[in-house]
């Protein structure tokens, strides 16, 4: 039985991230022999947003990282400065772990105990784009940005192995570590239905954050809205931006057709109760609510992005790729999929097609392959 310890800083939000590990971790433990361990390093987390399998073992072990400023990251890329995770060390030594995975920024740059050697592994769950900023010549970001990739590239030259989401992203840092595998998320359909696409509801999911880029999608909206006055805009997630996306809902006069929903468990009747899903972020990584809303059978609407977008989305197939950042070629596509219901339906049943691709069983049974051959 090879024992597996994963760590994440938290599983308290409603994330992607939390949730592709807990539904990994939950299958490895029902239909394989793995003894699992999850530790969170965020001082007191210890719930979580998603069901875990009751064999797995959660423990919170507090590291609290140097403040990110420049210099410490500067820094990082040629000492070890996460000397905070001396306590997390211990407990893989003491327990005897066989793989350790990062989700986070636990990096285990320390070296493998003679008496007991484990595999370390460092998951990048985000493209590699987010260090290039959109506009080059803001040239203190470009920099910033540029020494964390280098901090990066720094941690992952000293793992094992690395996992990437997509093979744009896998080729990229291919150009750093020769072992570097693709798994991308995956779906689990049971008790998945498709939608009938008759509701009056286009849906979007995601944290609210910059990155996500909600303030475009609701522009683009009031523009849906002079002309599908009864349809409505559902938003699901929580995040900092939150007051500020609703001020603009607000001076958009769009309070009756724009609902920002919060984070819910039951975010699978939500993609069955609509017709649309639209994605606007700036980049992502894979896309777990793309897949989500495909297996839902709903048409996709989305900006260009970069990675998991543009292999879960054919265009003109199921669903429309918009130039990045035109909110009023959005709004066409938008309108388009709302007036044309043999459209909406024919895409979303292209959508439910290519999401078996990502089924759970097909995914899961390449994590298994992977864990035991190394």
């Amino acid at each position: 039985m090879k024992k597996l310890l994963f760590t994440i800083s938290s599983l308290e939000n409603s994330g992607g991230s939390e949730r592709s590990l807990i539904y990994r971790v939950n299958y490895l433990i029902e239909e394989f022999d793995y003894d699992i361990t999850i530790v969170t390093t965020d001082k007191g987390a210890t719930s979580s947003f998603y069901k875990i399998h009751p064999k797995i073992k959660v423990v919170n072990i507090p590291v609290l990282l140097k403040k990110s400023t420049v210099w410490n990251t500067v820094k990082s890329i040629f000492h070890n400065t996460h000397v905070q995770e001396k306590e997390l060390k211990e407990f893989i030594i003491k327990n005897r772990f066989d793989i350790c995975s990062s989700l986070g920024s636990m990096n285990f740059l320390y070296k493998s105990n003679l008496d007991h050697p484990f595999i370390k592994i460092k998951e990048s769950r985000f493209t590699y784009k987010r260090f290039f900023p959109d506009k080059i010549f803001n040239v203190p970001k470009l920099v910033w940005r540029l020494v964390r990739l280098a901090s990066s590239i720094h941690v992952l030259r000293q793992m094992d192995y690395v996992i990437s989401l997509t093979e744009e992203d896998g080729g990229f840092w291919r150009m750093f570590h020769k072992k570097v595998h693709i798994m991308p998320n995956f779906i689990n359909f049971n008790g998945i239905s498709s939608s009938n696409l008759q509701s009056k509801v286009v849906i979007a999911v995601g944290r609210l954050e910059k990155e996500k880029d909600f303030a475009s999608l609701i522009k683009s909206f009031q523009l849906v809205s002079k002309n599908h006055n009864n349809w409505k805009l559902e938003i699901y997630g929580e995040g900092s931006l939150n007051r500020g996306l609703n001020d603009l809902i607000i001076s958009l006069n769009l309070t009756e057709n724009v609902f920002l929903k919060g984070a819910v468990s039951n975010i699978f009747e939500k993609f069955q109760n609509s017709s649309i899903y639209v994605h606007s972020s700036f980049y992502e990584g894979f896309g777990n609510s793309i897949l989500e809303a495909m297996a839902h059978g709903l048409p996709i609407v989305a900006f260009k992005s970069v990675g998991g977008v543009k292999i879960l989305i054919d265009d003109s197939i199921n669903g429309f790729l918009v130039e990045n950042r035109n909110v009023h070629l959005l709004a066409e596509k938008i309108n388009l999929l709302i007036e044309d219901v043999e459209l909406r339906k024919e895409m979303g049943i292209n959508s439910r097609i290519k999401a078996d691709n990502y089924s759970e069983e097909k995914i899961m049974l390449q994590w298994h392959q992977f864990y035991s051959s190394i």
